[in-house]
């Protein structure tokens, strides 16, 4: 078509057969739909469960970006940051909530789960979710890994975390605990419902790990 523009490639195919993407300069294609179009694209082309993707890699460009950006601090118990670049950080949240919710809430749940050591840095990313799929996801793996607490038999309490994080099944037990898990996922539905409208998923109560 006439006045069509070509599209660059903004990546390249390594030897295991997973697409690199360049976010950088994917991100600053004017057409978000083919910016989410060519990630989604890429994340299906990859064939090993337990290998990063292009949209766990969309999810570490993003971590990169905020986690150097500014402290934004909306209330002292939960303390965020936000990018430099406001421009790309509208792109991004729009892409997250509006273009990829679908494909990216299970590697949102992965890196939430993963992150052991540093609860805080999870808002980082949480700080730009305000889809409600998105939302209803969360607290319902929230719900379900409560469950798994009491279950007596490590492997058998550990494995839905283990499929959540994308480790075998035969992975550190310790590194898959439903209670650690749980905890940090009661710690990004607080910060969640203190800055979105959400009562009609779940409130504060509903999120209580004791009566």
């Amino acid at each position: 078509m006439k006045g069509t523009r070509k599209r660059k490639a903004y990546g390249t195919l390594s030897p295991d057969g997973n697409i690199s993407i360049d976010y950088e300069a994917l991100l600053k294609e004017d057409d978000i739909g083919f910016i989410a179009a060519r990630i989604a694209g890429a994340s299906y082309s990859a064939f090993d469960y337990f290998k990063k993707d292009a949209l766990d890699r969309f999810l570490d460009y993003v971590y990169s970006k905020v986690s150097s950006g500014h402290y934004y601090i909306i209330n002292a118990a939960f303390p965020c940051k936000r990018m430099n670049d406001e421009e790309l950080e509208t792109k991004i949240i729009e892409l997250i909530n509006e273009h990829l919710h679908f494909d990216i809430v299970l590697k949102l749940l992965k890196f939430f789960t993963r992150n052991l050591y540093d609860s805080d840095s999870n808002l980082y990313i949480a700080n730009l979710i305000y889809s409600k799929d998105i939302i209803q996801s969360l607290y319902d793996t929230y719900n379900l890994l409560k469950n798994d607490i009491f279950i007596t038999n490590v492997h058998t309490r550990t494995l839905n975390v283990k499929n959540i994080q994308q480790l075998s099944p035969f992975s550190d037990n310790e590194l898959s605990s439903p209670l650690d898990a749980v905890a940090r996922l009661k710690y990004i539905l607080q910060f969640l419902a203190l800055k979105n409208k959400i009562e009609d998923i779940y409130t504060l109560k509903d999120i209580m790990l004791s009566a």
